[in-house]
Order: C-alpha cells, then structure tokens, then sequence
C-alpha cells in the first residue's frame, strides 16, 4: 500500500474520520443516525482510505451468513473522491476487504456492477475473478 494513504475500518469509535470527506467519495452526505444504524451491525464493514486527514476513498460490504452454505461477503458499494481516481485506492480498499475476509474465514466475495461501468469493471476485471451473467430486480412496493 503507498505510504501516502491509510486505510482504516470504521467503528462507532473512529467514525470521526468521516469529518473530512472528499466529494465523490459518497453519493450524499452522511447521515449521523443513518451511519449509527449502519455501525450498529457488525455485518456490516466500512473501510475507508484517508490521505493527510481526508476520506479519499470508501468501501461498504455485508456478510451473509447462510445455514446451509458458507459465509460470504457482498461488496456493495466502492467510491473514491472526484479528484483521487486512478490513483490505486479502489484497488488498496478492495484487497483490504480480501484480507479483512481472510481472518475472518470468509470463503467468497461477490459484487455486481452494470456492463457499462467501464472504470468498475476495468477494477474487478484486475483481479482474480470469476465473471456470471446476472438479471438484477428492484422491486417496489
């Protein structure tokens, strides 16, 4: 990891280091009680990469536990600032959650993207991987 970045897992502890975020890095500005109900559960995992004092970049996953499979972890959101992309930090958060899902004993990690996010997909394509053809639904209600 270039020394010029830190990445740090944020707990209701650390949640400070969201003071300063760069723009882009989330899609809207956070919301105390949203963050609160998020860090609440410990399925949940956010990592962020900071830069002298500034959140450059985050990443969001869930753990799954199944009672008939193994465990498994959903990548579901990356984002790094408007002024910090392709500088490897989506890269260094992503092989954070690979170790993070190591100590944990997590045997599979999975995401989805559109076809045409091209910079996502270039990502992923990066590393070990296998690629399916998904339909996804959003269901309304």
């Amino acid at each position: 990891m270039p020394s010029e970045f830190g990445i740090h897992w944020i707990t209701h502890d650390n949640r400070k280091l969201l003071g300063s975020v760069s723009p882009g890095v989330f899609d809207h500005a956070i919301d105390p009680d949203r963050l609160n109900a998020y860090l609440a559960s410990p399925a949940n995992w956010m990592g962020v990469a900071i830069h002298e004092g500034l959140v450059v970049g985050m990443v969001m996953t869930v753990i799954h536990n199944h009672p008939d499979k193994p465990t498994e972890l959903f990548l579901d959101e990356i984002g790094t600032g408007d002024d910090w992309r392709r500088k490897g930090i989506a890269r260094l958060l992503i092989q954070a959650v690979f170790d993070r899902a190591d100590e944990a004993g997590i045997e599979e990690i999975w995401l989805g993207t559109e076809p045409d996010n091209i910079e996502a997909n270039g990502l992923y394509k990066g590393f070990k991987h296998e690629r399916e053809d998904a339909v996804i639904y959003y269901f309304d209600w």
